[in-house]
């Protein structure tokens, strides 16, 4: 495949990423729309599901698919497994940044920041009790690379911290790993519940009312993770018993959060425009491993993060 011309169908990607790629692959014709014949490759630096469904349906000679998101959408998996068509993912370039996120929505909960900002800004001086993260309970759900290298962070505060994973295999970065079947004792008495798994049919709506209520009193809530994986209703219901003292959330059943959503104004609450991991070093690692898999892709070698479309990552 070095020698052929291939046709390589780009989505939302940067003029530097098609540069990059131009100047690697010199056989490439990149296309931004779906109007080629022939197009073998396409890299999804951002675009929507049925954008991509879209250019899928009209070009079946499609034979690889790499997007920069570490979550693949169900409707991609499902055209991916009937067509053998390989999917690779963003896995391993997001977690950094995440981490980073995740610790910093926690310590403006506990540090009460937000109510610190707004009394600046009324020029109002009122000193108030903090917290420490030191000595808590966390339990991080998902063991991939956002999940691990937030266990790491959160580690070196102090905090005692336990994972969920599907197979229930242990890592390193955790004192104990839960697996299915024991999701209750995962989470019986947290402080701190982090949500970094991804969405698929055994992680939708996985954390409702009955597993809100086994958390420890005034716990927090931050997912980073997939929006569905919790029940909304119940986690405004959880905020508004005291049952959560907080909850910081970057991701959300639907996006944007539609402005009607109660979720802006509940008190305690923390919302990111799932940009978590919208910094220049996830660009700069993605944009690696894109350039790793093409050299991989035109040399017939095998591709890094190919995704299983019958575990959805």
């Amino acid at each position: 495949m070095a020698g052929e011309h291939v046709g390589v169908r780009l989505f939302g990607a940067p003029q530097a990423v098609a540069d990059r790629i131009a100047a690697a692959w010199p056989q490439a014709v990149l296309h931004r729309d779906d109007t080629a014949a022939g197009c073998r490759a396409a890299i999804v630096w951002q675009a929507g599901e049925d954008a991509v469904l879209s250019f899928l349906a009209a070009h079946p000679e499609c034979r690889w698919l790499h997007t920069t998101a570490a979550g693949v959408p169900a409707g991609l998996l499902r055209w991916a497994e009937r067509r053998s068509l390989v999917v690779t993912n963003g896995s391993g370039t997001h977690g950094r940044a995440v981490a980073e996120h995740v610790l910093a929505l926690l310590l403006a909960h506990y540090k009460r920041l937000p109510e610190l900002l707004d009394d600046q800004r009324a020029r109002r001086w009122r000193p108030a009790v903090a917290a420490e993260l030191y000595g808590r309970r966390a339990g991080v759900m998902g063991m991939g690379d956002l999940g691990r290298t937030t266990a790491t962070l959160l580690s070196a505060f102090g905090v005692r911290v336990t994972g969920y994973r599907r197979t229930g295999a242990a890592v390193p970065e955790v004192d104990a790993v839960f697996g299915p079947g024991r999701l209750a004792e995962f989470l019986s008495g947290l402080d701190i519940l982090v949500l970094a798994a991804p969405l698929t049919p055994s992680t939708r709506n996985l954390i409702g009312a009955e597993q809100l209520a086994l958390l420890g009193p005034g716990a927090v809530l931050v997912n980073v993770g997939r929006g569905p994986v919790v029940d909304e209703t119940a986690l405004l219901a959880a905020l508004r018993s005291g049952q959560l003292s907080g909850a910081a959330l970057d991701v959300f059943d639907t996006e944007p959060l539609p402005r009607s959503s109660q979720l802006w104004s509940q008190p305690g609450v923390l919302v990111s425009p799932h940009s978590a991991d919208v910094t220049a070093g996830t660009d700069t690692r993605s944009l690696d491993l894109i350039m790793d898999n093409v050299g991989r892709f035109r040399s017939g070698g095998a591709l890094r993060n190919v995704v299983d479309p019958a575990r959805g990552y």
